[in-house]
């Protein structure tokens, strides 16, 4: 049986992997960016930096969301049948209780990719269903700036997709009006680069 995230993802995206670097490309219309730090500094060093990162971080996916949106949290990791390396899953991460998704077998959907005597290649993703408040996701928001793990987060109800990253945060929002908003409140905040990244 499908959980209730993979269902609803379909429904929403179809034909599209909830894994955050494909998301920029496959909704570039809908897209924009915030860096974490002042002059795109990509990595926090000191706990002010940390502060601010998490501060940052914490005010603007709770202007996107709002306080106790109902979200979807998704994780994963890449693996193949040789190589499964525990130090990425996130299930030994992350301090929560996924619920295990199907895994996406990469060389299944894109064949023309990969030689026929290569290993598949695996991404298994994981989902939580909980809520949005600000800094009770902070453990999550700073592993992954430190890079030590990838998740997104969706609100089906608003149809907001929020892809934090080690450096700062895409935001995939479907409501023009939001996402101007959004990007007009903290244009500060905005890669000065002409293409946003």
């Amino acid at each position: 049986m499908q959980s209730s995230f993979q269902s609803q993802w379909d429904l929403f995206y179809p034909n599209k992997l909830p894994i955050s670097h494909y998301l920029v490309q496959d909704f570039p219309q809908f897209w924009f960016r915030i860096h974490s730090l002042p002059e795109s500094k990509r990595y926090a060093d000191t706990t002010a930096e940390y502060e601010l990162l998490l501060n940052r971080h914490n005010k603007i996916i709770t202007d996107c969301f709002g306080d106790d949106a109902s979200i979807f949290i998704v994780s994963g990791h890449y693996f193949s049948h040789s190589r499964n390396n525990k130090a990425y899953d996130p299930a030994f991460i992350l301090p929560y209780k996924f619920h295990l998704e199907q895994e996406i077998n990469f060389k299944q959907l894109n064949p023309e990719d990969y030689d026929d005597d290569e290993e598949d290649s695996f991404f298994r993703p994981y989902s939580l269903e909980t809520t949005w408040q600000p800094n009770t996701h902070n453990e999550l928001l700073k592993k992954i700036a430190d890079d030590e793990v990838r998740a997104i987060i969706v609100s089906f109800e608003q149809n907001i997709i929020v892809a934090p990253y080690d450096g700062g945060i895409d935001f995939i929002i479907f409501d023009e009006a939001k996402r101007n908003d959004l990007r007009n409140k903290y244009q500060d905040w905005l890669s000065p680069i002409a293409d946003g990244l």
